[in-house]
């Protein structure tokens, strides 16, 4: 049942690999849920046993309950509509919630565009021209929704009149940047806004790299348009290349800072 999906994605005191185990060894969620002896099982340790007994559904259906109001779609890893790729991953996400159209990620080629949220006029253009290029080749653009390149991506392949999907740093009824709250309208109606937290969730600064994998692990490949030395973008590149995605990258002057870290 959905119910202990995200009783289990929400537990506290479990991490991400912890719990990729015990789903190797268990068939569902709700089966660790019914775990009473925890000693007969070597790989569990004291710690886990603790966090495992927290047995209160009452949050995963709030949640639930959350999602039914604001229209909201639920996925899990063992959904035929997970996509496959993403699946593969070393850590892939347990739980995806998402408003709007879920594409078919197999259908079609996926490239991730990311950037600098202080990009200069060369890497604004250059998001949107390969965004709606992509598009017009029959490619699906993918983004986090951030400011300057993000959007520029993802407003060109709209454009074009393509579908896109925003990956988003904090749960999908929260607009980050407000200043885009029209363009994650537009995506809702041709694809969807998406991400691994449960609705209501804050854009804090630690969930943007952690977001970072989902992009390149949705992807058959990652353009970055524009980086400096010091950049989430490059955290998405270096998630591509342990993912044995296709790394891409838009040459930028040279001097410039805002594509220092993209050129080397």
């Amino acid at each position: 049942m959905l119910v202990y999906w995200i009783w289990f994605s929400l537990l506290p005191g479990v991490s991400l690999r912890q719990k990729m185990l015990l789903l190797e060894h268990f068939s569902n969620p709700e089966d660790i849920y019914h775990i009473k002896n925890y000693q007969h099982f070597s790989f569990i340790t004291p710690q886990m046993a603790d966090a495992l007994e927290d047995k209160d559904l009452s949050r995963a259906n709030e949640v639930i309950k959350k999602c039914a109001g604001k229209k909201i779609g639920i996925l899990t890893i063992q959904d035929g509509s997970y996509p496959s790729r993403l699946k593969n991953i070393h850590e892939p996400p347990l739980v995806l919630y998402y408003k709007g159209i879920l594409p078919d990620f197999q259908k079609q080629p996926v490239i991730a565009v990311v950037g600098t949220r202080k990009a200069s006029a060369y890497g604004m253009h250059n998001a949107q021209k390969f965004g709606g290029e992509i598009t017009s080749c029959g490619g699906l653009v993918i983004s986090g929704g951030a400011y300057v390149v993000d959007t520029m991506a993802l407003e060109g392949a709209l454009q074009s009149g393509g579908n896109t999907v925003a990956v988003l740093g904090c749960g999908v009824d929260v607009v980050y940047p407000r200043s885009n709250r029209g363009l994650f309208s537009k995506i809702e109606e041709n694809g969807c806004v998406l991400s691994e937290y449960i609705p209501g969730t804050k854009p804090n600064p630690w969930q943007f790299p952690e977001r970072n994998r989902i992009l390149s692990g949705l992807s058959n490949g990652v353009l970055v348009v524009e980086a400096p030395m010091k950049s989430g973008a490059l955290i998405t590149a270096r998630d591509a290349f342990d993912q044995g995605r296709d790394v891409f990258v838009v040459p930028g002057n040279i001097g410039v800072a805002s594509g220092e870290g993209s050129n080397r």
